[in-house]
């Protein structure tokens, strides 16, 4: 007897366990929504409602959306150089590095024709603008944490741009056309142009991201 209750055991767990397992999905938190059920005003089942599964959340495909993606406050996508500095110079939030506030930038030199970095301020941690034939094709904005957060952000995107897609947990993304935004944590929103990404961007913003910051150095030079 003992046998076969031992057996029924088996079968039960072997049944029970994969139904939990189609719902393992990482939900961000909301306050308004606390389980990983959704309603669905379209679903033609009587209970009205769908579980979010790992390969809905974690689809690796962004939001498809019909909002326009234009670029970050008055930077816009596909702007040339002149006009992103000038936009960066009236924006009361961001700080370019001092050669390009008092003109005496190399605008001929080809980093500065490809690239444009924010000072960090109160703000924003970095920021990186690249350039294609004079037309800007990607924005990476680094907000500093303690300014805004992952889901300060994920609100703010998800009320202009509806909901995002979870590309992984740490990582949600919409996409108009050619146009994407990527929001990665702790708290870094991109908009790239797809049709004209290429390594550069990467390759540059690493190189930059490794390098001390500029008032750093600044402040070990002073302190000789």
């Amino acid at each position: 007897m003992k046998k076969y209750i031992i057996i029924l055991m088996f079968i039960f767990g072997c049944y029970l366990f994969p139904q939990y397992a189609t719902n393992d999905a990482y939900v961000p938190n909301n306050n308004n929504n606390n389980n990983t059920v959704t309603e669905n005003n379209n679903n033609q089942d009587n209970n009205n409602t769908e579980y979010i599964t790992n390969d809905a959340v974690m689809g690796r495909k962004p939001s498809v959306i019909d909002t326009p993606i234009t670029g970050f406050k008055n930077i816009t996508l596909g702007a040339t150089r002149e006009d992103t500095i000038n936009a960066i110079l009236s924006d009361n939030t961001m700080t370019l590095p001092k050669q390009y506030m008092t003109g005496t930038v190399d605008l001929s030199a080809e980093e500065s024709a490809n690239f444009l970095a924010l000072e960090e301020n109160k703000f924003y941690k970095s920021g990186y603008f690249v350039f294609k034939d004079d037309s800007l094709y990607s924005i990476t904005i680094n907000f500093q944490p303690n300014q805004v957060d992952f889901l300060e952000l994920l609100s703010a995107l998800n009320a202009k741009y509806s909901k995002g897609s979870f590309l992984d947990a740490n990582t949600v993304a919409w996409q108009n056309g050619d146009i994407r935004i990527i929001l990665e944590r702790p708290s870094v929103v991109k908009y790239i142009n797809m049709s004209n990404i290429t390594s550069t961007s990467d390759t540059r913003i690493k190189e930059k991201e490794e390098s001390p910051p500029q008032n750093t150095r600044k402040s070990i030079l002073e302190g000789l």
